[in-house]
């Protein structure tokens, strides 16, 4: 009787226990299920097969390897199964789905390849990328004990197995990943009209902040407009503190409008708080919805809104409206410091979900959120130690050559764009061998091979099109995989 191990990435749904109870009536299986923190309680783990079962973004092969890595198992007899799939009770619709499924990783054919994941270290080096860097970001990655790179233009960068390869003037570095620290640039977005700036009574921040401490502002309005969703920690400080300041010295009413509450770190919920207990009105508001128009007496300006907590219309006349700017990142030019056919404007994760906060769709690439280290900072860099940790699983013996099919016509030699491939041997029976380290599995030497020496197990290539495609066999389709 075969074996089969659920994994459960994420929660472990209610009605499998009782399905469990029962499997071995309707299949020829015996089933058994662990969540993935019990893993490591349970080795070795001597299964047939293993169903992974999560969320559908945990399940990209190279999550699946760090996983089979961690738990010594062989990612061949792995398959994934998406967690919204998955059926709510056992009168669901889905059952039937998911039984269909279990019943096609029961009779799939596995191949008898051994192929090991391994958990492969990184250099603990790393190329930081920027013109202003404060020095306290340097020194917070050379505490963690990383080696500072900063590559002095022109230089370019490329993949050279798991790390990447920088080459400049000074020469060839090798490091492990690469850091981006941002510049910014000042910027206040909401436009204010010509006749509501001719009432003189419209300031940026800096200005007005002058202005409070050479006069009284008593039993005034006035009215920060805070439309940026990106404002410096220190802004907010002032912020809050010019705003209680008002209150309390001048009985002024204040008003801050914003797209976003900042309110987390460096002191900024207590600033909050006491500024919100002496009366300072604090809005969160659509700046789209936000009507500005100077009063009869040009003295002042009509301010229009809509709360977005409830929905209710506002109307009243501030005697000045202050703008707080603002800070806009400017992307990174990549374009000239990628080896390849296709330049690369931009790497930056427009609200991508499937990226983790800070990082860059690039493995190893990563985007700090300051100049400077601040709060944020801190869980940034934090990020990229992880990265470190964790290091890049790569599958060994997923690709192989077969030393009796191999004529050393060199085509696959020619075609890796990885430079995976070396030739080993004596001189009278050399072959061609894959290194499993750099290789990244793009079947481009399994296709290419004229003479279909080169497997790549648990990966099918569909030979009979133009171009060769390679795909991921998932579910019924993770057999052999021979070309």
């Amino acid at each position: 009787m075969k074996t089969v191990l659920i994994v459960s990435l994420g929660d472990t749904r209610s009605w499998m226990k009782p399905w469990i109870d029962q499997i071995d009536t309707h299949f020829p299986v015996r089933v058994h299920l662990l969540h993935l923190a019990e893993l490591g309680n349970n080795l070795p783990l001597d299964y047939d097969r293993f169903i992974f079962t999560g969320k559908s973004l945990l399940l990209y092969r190279e999550n699946i390897a760090r996983i089979c890595a961690l738990s010594n198992i062989n990612p061949l007899l792995v398959f994934p199964y998406p967690e919204e799939l998955l059926p709510e009770s056992l009168e669901s619709e889905k059952l039937n789905l998911w039984n269909s499924f279990l019943h096609q990783v029961i009779l799939t054919p596995l191949s008898e390849q051994l192929v090991e994941a391994i958990n492969l270290p990184l250099t603990k080096k790393i190329a930081i990328l920027g013109n202003l860097v404060d020095e306290t970001i340097l020194e917070e990655f050379q505490n963690v004990g990383f080696d500072i790179f900063r590559p002095i233009p022109p230089f370019h960068i490329k993949r050279q197995g798991i790390q990447y390869c920088i080459e400049s003037q000074s020469g060839i570095t090798i490091v492990g990943g690469v850091v981006i620290v941002p510049e910014f640039q000042t910027i206040f977005s909401h436009p204010i009209p010509n006749e509501v700036n001719e009432t003189r009574k419209v300031l940026f921040l800096e200005d007005f902040k002058n202005k409070v401490s050479m006069r009284n502002f008593r039993k005034q309005t006035v009215v920060f407009l805070v439309p940026e969703g990106m404002v410096p920690v220190e802004t907010w400080l002032t912020l809050y503190d010019l705003s209680q300041l008002l209150v309390q010295r001048d009985q002024a009413q204040v008003f801050i409008l914003c797209r976003e509450v900042i309110v987390a770190g460096n002191d900024l919920e207590r600033r909050y708080l006491e500024s919100r207990k002496v009366g300072v009105l604090i809005e969160k508001i659509d700046f789209s919805h936000l009507t500005l128009q100077p009063s009869l007496d040009m003295r002042g300006s009509w301010v229009s809104f809509i709360t977005e907590r409830d929905g209710i219309s506002q109307k009243f006349l501030s005697d000045w409206l202050v703008k707080v700017p603002g800070k806009k990142v400017i992307p990174y030019d990549f374009t000239k410091i990628f080896f390849g056919d296709r330049l690369i404007s931009s790497l930056s994760p427009s609200n991508n979900i499937n990226f983790p906060l800070y990082s860059l769709p690039l493995d190893g690439w990563y985007q700090l959120p300051d100049n400077k280290l601040t709060m944020d900072t801190h869980y940034a860099i934090q990020e990229v130690i992880d990265y470190f940790q964790r290091g890049v699983t790569a599958e060994k013996n997923r690709a192989m050559v077969d030393e009796e099919k191999c004529v050393l016509c060199l085509t696959c030699l020619r075609t890796c764009p990885w430079s995976a491939i070396d030739i080993e041997g004596s001189s009278k029976r050399k072959k061609a061998r894959i290194n499993w380290e750099q290789c990244h599995l793009c079947g481009l030497c399994a296709s290419s091979c004229p003479a279909s020496a080169i497997t790549l197990y648990g990966l099918e290539l569909e030979k009979d099109q133009p171009n060769s495609i390679r795909k991921e066999i998932i579910g019924a389709g993770e057999n052999s995989g021979k070309i």
